[in-house]
C-alpha cells in the first residue's frame, strides 16, 4: 500500500515545483493530507480489529471512473477553496447560534454544504412558510402555466338573458372586483377582475336578465373553514372557502361577509352589471347549474407563476387554501383540503424532501399544529432554485410583500427573497441569499412565547443577514491554482 502511495507522490505534479514554491507547498500539504489520512486511519482499524473483522454486508454501489482523476490539482483546489469561502460564514453562523431560543431551529446551506444546522430536524411550527408547501405542491401538480376560469352560463335570446344568468366558480384564488385591491394591506399582484367579464356580457348586447344572478361553488367542496381553526382565525384571517369567492368573500359596502361566499360573489357580481345598465330581476342567490345550460362567457385568470406573488409575498390565506383543494382536484380526484395536503406530501417525497416529523393541517400555516424542520424547508427550496418560479413569487427584502417594510438595510435590502410567517408563538423566514454564481439557501424557524414580538425576532432575522453577508467570493478554484 505505501509503495502505492509513493509512487503517486513521485507523479503529483511535477511541474509544481518548478512553478510556484509557496503554491506548491500548500497544494502538497493538502495532497498529503488527502492520501495519508485515510492509510493511516486503515491501518489502525486493520490493528485493532484484525482478529474480529467481519464481512461488509451492505451493498455498496462503486461509480464509474471520475472524469477528473482523484489526486487532480484542481480537486484538491476546488475543495480548498469552497472550505476557505464558508469559513467565516460558518463561523459567524456558530456565534448567532447561541442566541437562539430553545425551540427554534436553523438551517443553512451555502456552496452545496450544511454550513449550519441548529436542530435542523426537529418539527417546529412553521407558520406562513407552510405557503412554501402548498406552492411547491402547486408548480409540480398544476404547473407554471395553469389558468383559473370562470364561466357565465344561461339562456340567452337576443339581448335578454330569459331565466338565470349562472356565475360558474372555477376555483380562482385571486378572483376580484376592481374596487377592492386599493382596501387591501397587500394588494393583489396579479387579480383576475369580474368586472371585465361584466364588460364582457354587455359588449355583447345584453341589457336584461330575467331571471337572477346565481353563484355556483360545486367545483370543491364545502368546508368553510379548516376545522381546528379559532374564532379569532375564521372570516377574519380566511374564509367562509368556496370554489367561487371573490374579493376574499367580502362584500364591498357590507359590515359582514356572507355565511355562502358563492351567493356574496353573484351579489357582486349582479352590482356590476346594474352599474352597466343591465336590468337584473331575480335575487342574487347560489346553486347548482345544469350542465346544459349554454355558456355565454369566460374569464380567465393569469397563469399561476403570476398568482404566486399573491400566495407567497403577499401571504393571501385564501388563495393559499383554494390552490390547496384544486391540487387535490387535479391530483387526486377529490377537491378537499385532505386530497390536497395528502398531494403535498407526494410532492415532498417525489423530489427527495424528508419529511419525518411534518404534520400539515391547512394550506394557510393559520393552525399552530402544522409542523415543518427547518432542513425540510431548505431541502425542497434548493430542489427550485434561485432563478424558479417558487423564487421568483418570494418577497423582496425592503421592497415587495410582506417585507415591503423589513430587512431594509445592507446586506439584505433589494437582494433577499424570503417567506415570512407569523403567529402568537411563531415567527419564521425561509428563502435565498444572492451571491455569485448561486445562493445561500436558509430557513429560522423561531418559536416560543413572545417570538412575534418586533423587539424579539427583528435583531435575530438582522444578526443572521449580517452573518450571510460575511460569505466571501474569494478565493476562487483558480486562484489556488499552480500559475505557469
Amino acid at each position: 500500500m505505501f509503495s502505492v502511495v509513493r509512487r503517486r507522490l513521485r507523479q503529483f505534479d511535477r511541474h509544481l515545483i518548478n512553478a510556484d514554491t509557496q503554491r506548491s507547498a500548500t497544494s502538497i500539504v493538502v495532497a498529503l493530507s488527502v492520501l495519508l489520512v485515510p492509510v493511516f486511519s486503515a491501518w489502525q482499524v486493520a490493528k485493532s480489529s484484525a482478529a474480529a473483522a467481519e464481512p461488509v454486508t451492505v451493498p455498496i454501489d462503486i461509480p464509474s471512473t471520475p472524469a477528473e482523476p482523484l489526486f487532480s490539482v484542481r480537486r484538491v483546489a476546488r475543495t480548498v477553496a469552497i472550505e476557505a469561502r464558508v469559513a467565516e460564514l460558518r463561523s459567524r453562523l456558530a456565534t448567532f447560534s447561541e442566541s437562539l431560543p430553545g425551540e427554534s431551529c436553523m438551517t443553512v446551506h451555502a456552496e452545496t454544504r450544511v454550513v449550519a444546522s441548529v436542530r435542523g430536524t426537529q418539527p417546529m411550527i412553521p407558520a406562513s412558510n407552510q405557503k412554501i408547501l402548498v406552492a411547491a405542491a402547486a408548480l409540480d401538480v398544476l404547473g407554471p402555466d395553469y389558468r383559473f376560469t370562470t364561466v357565465l352560463r344561461g339562456n340567452r335570446v337576443g339581448n335578454t338573458v330569459l331565466g338565470d344568468l349562472w356565475l360558474v366558480g372555477g376555483g380562482d384564488p385571486v378572483l376580484s372586483t376592481r374596487g377592492y385591491p386599493p382596501t387591501q394591506a397587500y394588494p393583489t399582484a396579479a387579480p383576475t377582475f369580474l368586472d371585465t367579464l361584466a364588460d364582457e356580457l354587455v359588449a355583447s348586447g345584453v341589457s336584461r336578465v330575467t331571471g337572477a344572478v346565481v353563484g355556483d361553488e360545486s367545483r370543491y367542496d364545502q368546508e368553510r373553514y379548516v376545522p381546528s381553526w379559532g374564532d379569532g382565525i375564521r372570516a377574519i384571517e380566511a374564509g367562509p372557502l368556496g370554489a367561487l369567492m371573490v374579493d376574499d368573500g367580502i362584500l364591498l359596502g357590507d359590515p359582514f361577509k356572507p355565511a355562502n361566499p358563492a351567493a356574496g360573489a353573484a351579489a357582486a357580481f349582479t352590482r356590476l352589471l346594474q352599474a352597466r345598465g343591465v336590468t337584473v330581476a331575480g335575487i342574487p342567490r347560489a346553486g347548482v347549474t345544469s350542465s346544459t345550460d349554454p355558456e355565454v362567457a369566460r374569464l380567465v385568470s393569469a397563469p399561476l407563476s403570476a398568482l404566486l406573488v399573491d400566495v407567497l409575498a403577499n401571504s393571501d390565506n385564501n388563495a393559499a387554501e383554494l390552490l390547496l383543494k384544486e391540487i387535490g382536484l387535479v391530483r387526486n380526484g377529490t377537491p378537499t383540503r385532505v386530497a390536497g395536503l395528502q398531494s403535498v406530501v407526494a410532492v415532498l417525497e417525489a423530489r427527495g424532501v424528508p419529511t419525518d416529523g411534518v404534520v400539515l393541517v391547512d394550506g394557510s400555516g393559520l393552525d399552530g399544529s402544522n409542523r415543518v424542520t427547518c432542513s425540510l424547508m431548505v431541502d425542497l427550496l434548493e430542489s427550485f432554485g434561485l432563478n424558479s418560479v417558487l423564487a421568483e413569487g418570494l418577497a423582496l427584502a425592503g421592497t415587495t410583500g410582506t417585507l415591503r417594510q423589513q430587512l431594509t438595510s445592507v446586506p439584505a435590502v433589494r437582494r433577499v427573497r424570503a417567506k415570512t410567517g407569523t403567529l402568537r408563538n411563531a415567527k419564521t423566514l425561509s428563502g435565498f441569499f444572492p451571491v455569485t454564481d448561486g445562493a445561500i439557501t436558509f430557513s429560522l424557524l423561531l418559536n416560543g412565547a413572545g417570538v412575534s414580538n418586533q423587539s424579539a425576532y427583528q435583531p435575530q432575522w438582522k444578526s443572521l443577514m449580517d452573518a450571510l453577508g460575511t460569505f466571501s467570493e474569494t478565493p476562487s478554484t483558480t486562484d489556488l491554482l499552480p500559475r505557469s
